[in-house]
């Protein structure tokens, strides 16, 4: 059996923290290797998960106030919710800090992924994804698993509604 790119949407942080069958992951990786949109999300998702266990760098003195402001203000900033002068400010610190700018960069980019992937799985959407996901999959050996997969299923839907919803009503106001 072939894994949809729906199913790929749930097993991405299961694959990314090692904690798949082999068999499954043999699978994941013959879909990634097939679909350029997976393989896209992988990469952006693994890279998400390197930055967040790398400890922070030190880039200047004042960086740790600058740098928390810039963090509280990136999501308002992306949905254009602040004012011009601290649009400037976050533009500026984007600009004159690598880190800042990486992060911003990857902001967009799982905001475009989110996007794409709401508009393919529209229709798709069932009441009890999670389980009809581990269903499809025939999930035999779940030893691998150190909470129980439906949990870190049911966690990885509700963030994608989450973010999913975050989506809408950003478009809405727009």
């Amino acid at each position: 059996m072939e894994i949809t790119c729906v199913q790929m949407d749930v097993l991405l942080s299961f694959y990314i923290d090692g904690e798949l069958t082999l068999s499954l992951k043999d699978k994941v990786e013959e879909h990634l290797q097939k679909c350029p949109t997976c393989r896209a999300k992988y990469n952006i998702l693994s890279s998400l998960f390197k930055d967040m266990s790398e400890e922070t760098e030190e880039e200047e003195p004042y960086h740790t106030r600058q740098y928390k402001s810039f963090q509280n203000n990136l999501s308002a900033y992306i949905d254009n919710e602040l004012s011009p002068e601290e649009n400037i400010k976050i533009k500026k610190y984007t600009i004159n800090n690598k880190k800042a700018r990486k992060e911003l960069e990857d902001n967009y980019q799982i905001r475009k992924l989110m996007k794409n992937s709401f508009k393919k799985a529209k229709g798709e959407t069932r009441p009890d994804f999670s389980k009809s996901v581990l269903k499809q999959m025939n999930l035999e050996d779940r030893t691998n698993f150190s909470f129980n997969p439906l949990v870190k299923v049911g966690f990885a839907f509700f963030m994608t509604v989450l973010f999913l919803s975050i989506i809408i009503l950003f478009s809405l106001s727009m």
